[in-house]
């Protein structure tokens, strides 16, 4: 049964990438370029318990000789209790570290994240700040994304406010649309497995992201986000519904293919898969392949609905000439 469910994923992920992995246009009609590849983008909604364990049993059976090795050996299982969950295990390697490596950027954005999971947000952006300073260009240049989310996170808004917020100001930012797009998504990735849904802050994200996609990079990449962000937004607070929705008549205006896919029965797919929980990935494939069957008999609907009206013209158009010829005919006679 898990094989069959692989090879399942495995023809999913195909039709996710042969819709994606294209050029792209914007809701104004601008083609551009999918620099940062919406195909290969995967918003695993959990970290793989069985992979961490192996390789937290790999690190701790190391023994690294130069200070150096140390270093990155200890930083690494830090890393790994982060995503297992263990932060109070994690935290102390870090502070250790950081007490013989106090410049070392690694140790410095790894207490950032740690401190941001305990709820220590204003510490989490001191460390970050911190960070970034010593590498500027680290994860691509896309930790202002990280410095934002904190920032809002100290305003303390409530969640009832949260809509009429603007997080992340991605039209005030000073970078080509589709690095924005690239740095947007390479923190979500990061994201979003220590993040359970329900959570309105990262709707919200996704939607100023999908906002962003749909004016400035691609319609394709606005539909996915606004769809995987409505797991995040089950009340509809944010209306990606009908946010997406609304980017249905830009696909037809383009001659664009919908992307009939969501990231989310894909990776809960894979990631229950992964875990051994083949129960739970029948499900969630289940309703992914209900949901790639309702939207291809709505597309043959629409099919059949365009070759009635054709031969249904045809049909008048006959009678109506054969009407015609008789009155004729019959004038003549």
């Amino acid at each position: 049964m898990k094989y069959i469910l692989l090879v399942c994923l495995v023809l999913l992920s195909n039709i996710s990438n042969a819709c994606l992995n294209e050029e792209h246009v914007t809701k104004s009609g601008k083609s551009t370029v999918d620099a940062f590849t919406l195909g290969d983008l995967r918003l695993y909604k959990n970290h793989n318990k069985a992979e961490l364990e192996l390789a937290i049993k790999n690190l701790l059976s190391e023994r690294p000789v130069t200070e150096e090795d140390i270093l990155s050996t200890q930083n690494s299982i830090a890393v790994v209790y982060i995503k297992l969950g263990k932060l109070a295990e994690a935290e102390a390697i870090l502070l250790e570290l950081l007490k013989k490596h106090p410049k070392n950027y690694s140790v410095t954005i790894n207490l950032g994240t740690l401190y941001e999971l305990q709820g220590k947000n204003s510490k989490a952006l001191e460390f970050i700040k911190k960070a970034v300073a010593i590498n500027p260009e680290s994860h691509s240049g896309s930790e202002w994304f990280h410095i934002k989310i904190l920032e809002y996170k100290l305003k303390n808004i409530p969640d009832n406010k949260i809509a009429g917020e603007n997080i992340l100001n991605l039209y005030s930012i000073k970078k080509p649309a589709t690095e924005i797009a690239y740095d947007v998504s390479y923190q979500l990735q990061e994201r979003i497995p220590f993040t359970p849904a329900p959570n309105l802050l990262m709707a919200k994200v996704m939607q100023e992201l999908g906002d962003y996609l749909a004016d400035s990079v691609s319609i394709k990449g606005a539909y996915v986000i606004y769809e995987t962000g409505m797991d995040y937004d089950r009340d509809n607070i944010l209306k990606l519904v009908e946010k997406r929705d609304a980017l249905k008549p830009y696909f037809k205006k383009y001659k664009e293919k919908i992307p009939y896919t969501s990231n989310y029965y894909l990776d809960a797919a894979i990631s229950a898969v992964d875990n051994n929980k083949v129960d739970i990935a029948t499900s969630v494939l289940e309703k992914g392949f209900n949901y790639f069957k309702d939207q291809e008999e709505k597309r043959r609907q629409e099919e059949r609905q365009k070759q009635y009206f054709i031969f249904g013209g045809i049909g008048l158009v006959a009678i109506l000439t054969g009407l015609f010829f008789y009155r004729r005919r019959k004038q003549t006679v």
